[in-house]
C-alpha cells in the first residue's frame, strides 16, 4: 500500500516538482492511504495557492472538485489517541513538525493494523528520512528515488 502525506498528495492536484510520479502512483492502481487531516490541509494548500495567483479560479474549483472526488477511495487513517501519543514519540525521536509526525504515526499504525509493507511517499526530506529510521519503505516524490516495500 502507498501512502501519502500531504506534500506529495497534493501534487496530484497542482503540477509541481514531483506531479508525474505522483499521479503514477495513484493510477496504476492499488489502494492509496493519508490521515484524515489531510483534507483540511490539502485545501489549506489548494487555497494558498489561489489566493497568491498559483491558481485560477476555474483551475481552483476543478482541482477542488477533483479532490472531493479522490478523497471517497483513499484509505483515511482516522486521529486516535494512540496515533497522538506515537505522534509525540516520533517528534522526541525526530526533528518533525505537528502534522508531519501525525502522517508518520498514521502510516505507522496502518501497517501495524495491516500487517502489510507500506511505502511512504512525501516530498519533506525531514520526513522522509524520518519514516526510512521507523522501518518504512519510502519515496521522495520530488528526487524520484525511494524503495518499494
Amino acid at each position: 500500500m502507498n501512502y501519502l502525506d500531504t506534500s506529495a498528495l497534493i501534487k496530484r492536484f497542482v503540477a509541481e516538482r514531483g506531479s508525474p510520479l505522483v499521479s503514477a502512483i495513484v493510477t496504476r492502481g492499488g489502494p492509496i492511504a493519508t490521515a484524515k487531516i489531510a483534507y483540511a490541509e490539502v485545501y489549506a494548500g489548494l487555497t494558498r495557492k489561489r489566493r497568491d495567483g498559483g491558481l485560477s479560479e476555474g483551475r481552483y474549483l476543478t482541482v477542488c472538485r477533483q479532490f472531493e472526488r479522490d478523497w471517497k477511495a483513499y484509505v483515511r487513517v482516522d486521529l486516535w489517541d494512540e496515533i497522538l501519543l506515537l505522534a509525540r514519540d516520533l517528534i522526541r525521536r525526530h526533528p518533525l513538525r505537528g502534522f508531519d509526525a501525525i502522517h508518520l504515526a498514521s502510516a505507522l499504525s496502518l501497517r501495524s493494523a495491516l500487517g502489510e509493507d507500506i511505502t511512504f511517499a512525501a516530498a519533506d526530506e525531514r520526513l522522509v528520512r524520518a519514516a526510512e529510521a521507523e522501518g518504512l519503505g519510502v519515496l521522495n516524490v520530488e528526487r524520484a528515488t525511494g524503495l518499494s516495500s
